[in-house]
């Protein structure tokens, strides 16, 4: 394998004429989106107990939540553009380190100031890398740009669905967990590092024209996925909260129900995937925005039943891993090649300033109205709006133009 990057040859040239090679960068480019989850759900279910051994105010749930996704904005466009301009092997590789560095030093805290330091650039990491990655995986080939996404998006749901039962053993002691975070990170990188040509593709890079980027399209999906990243952190920033303590479950009850929404993503999101590519991209768009919507009112009308929960947050699981992989892929088939990179920071730009708004949002809301109410009005209802955004937007079929 090593033999083949040797002559200089770019990566969109070589995955073309070795599928060995094709089925590597692929891969690659998804163990960052695990990480990313890993560190993420086991930060938000580790939240209330790293609260309490700090002896700080609940209100650094939100605070965190909210620096995490300031960091993730901030840089997404950042990620974006650089991997436009420059070779992604340096940009992902950089990021990946930043990371690296701050999910272990999570683990290890000691006060709420570091807390919220670490978060934020936590979320810079993951800003940078998380549209370098979806375009590096997007952009491979034209064809089943969706499914290559789409397995991001599994690696990015194996994460949420691992972390809840890696961390449940040590608590109320969270260390290890970060530690092994970035013991994955190190290893991650020196893999990406080692095996990933310097050129991505051939072409000259230009300076990148805004009027490339931005059309009546790329503005709802951009709208679609910011009230989607509201809901999102609401959720992943509240539901074990509601589950411990707004419903009343046993930890072990809420470790599984957590999980589920991990599980939810793994199982559905390639088949969504395909049904973007070989059907249409706003199909699986609208499909997505209903699932969610529908899975949100049901999680949140109240306690329906053990087993209803776990089906309705591998629902929700199902409804948000295909949302973002429609979105992105809509987003890079309407563009030229030369600005995927950059469309894709701009999605997630969006999403990630909904994602600012999301948790605290959610907390407001519970203080003011409780559990059910607020998860109705933080979490269903920018789905629901999501939803009618994707029943107007043009038709794009699953091949680009």
């Amino acid at each position: 394998m090593r033999s083949v990057m040797r002559n200089g040859e770019s990566v969109k040239n070589l995955v073309r004429k070795n599928r060995k090679f094709y089925i590597l960068m692929i891969i690659l480019a998804l163990i960052p989106w695990f990480l990313e989850a890993y560190d993420s759900e086991l930060y938000f279910f580790a939240s209330p107990y790293i609260i309490n051994t700090l002896k700080i105010s609940q209100s650094y749930i939100g605070i965190t939540a909210s620096v995490f996704a300031i960091g993730i904005a901030v840089f997404s466009m950042v990620g974006g553009y650089l991997f436009d301009k420059i070779s992604p092997k340096y940009v992902i590789v950089s990021a990946v380190g930043l990371f690296t560095i701050f999910t272990i030093l999570t683990g290890y805290v000691s006060n709420g100031i570091e807390l919220v330091i670490y978060r934020f650039l936590v979320g810079v990491g993951v800003g940078i890398f998380q549209p370098a990655t979806a375009a590096f995986a997007g952009d491979l080939l034209n064809t089943t740009r969706a499914l290559r996404i789409g397995a991001n998006s599994v690696a990015f749901g194996i994460g949420l669905f691992v972390a809840p039962y890696v961390i449940s053993p040590f608590l109320p002691n969270f260390s290890l967990p970060f530690l092994i975070s970035g013991i994955m990170s190190i290893i991650s990188l020196a893999l990406f590092f080692y095996f990933v040509p310097v050129n991505y593709r051939e072409e000259v890079r230009e300076r990148i024209d805004l009027r490339k980027i931005i059309n009546l399209n790329t503005i709802i999906l951009s709208i679609i996925i910011l009230s989607f990243g509201i809901a999102l952190f609401a959720f992943l920033g509240y539901y074990s909260d509601y589950l411990l303590y707004g419903l009343n479950l046993s930890k072990s009850e809420a470790t599984i129900i957590a999980s589920m929404n991990g599980l939810g993503e793994l199982a559905f999101l390639l088949p969504i995937a395909l049904l973007s590519d070989k059907v249409s991209r706003k199909i699986s768009l609208i499909s997505s925005s209903m699932i969610l919507t529908l899975a949100s009112i049901g999680l949140f009308i109240g306690y329906t039943g053990y087993l209803q929960m776990v089906l309705l947050t591998i629902a929700w699981g199902a409804g948000y891993g295909g949302l973002i992989v429609s979105v992105i892929s809509f987003s890079q088939d309407i563009v030229p090649d030369e600005v995927v990179g950059s469309v894709t920071g701009f999605m997630f730009l969006t999403f990630n300033i909904g994602a600012i708004f999301g948790a605290p949002l959610m907390g407001l809301l519970i203080q003011s109205y409780g559990f059910e109410k607020a998860g109705l009005l933080a979490i269903a209802l920018p789905s629901f709006i999501a939803l009618l955004l994707a029943v107007i937007i043009r038709h794009k079929n699953g091949k680009k133009d």
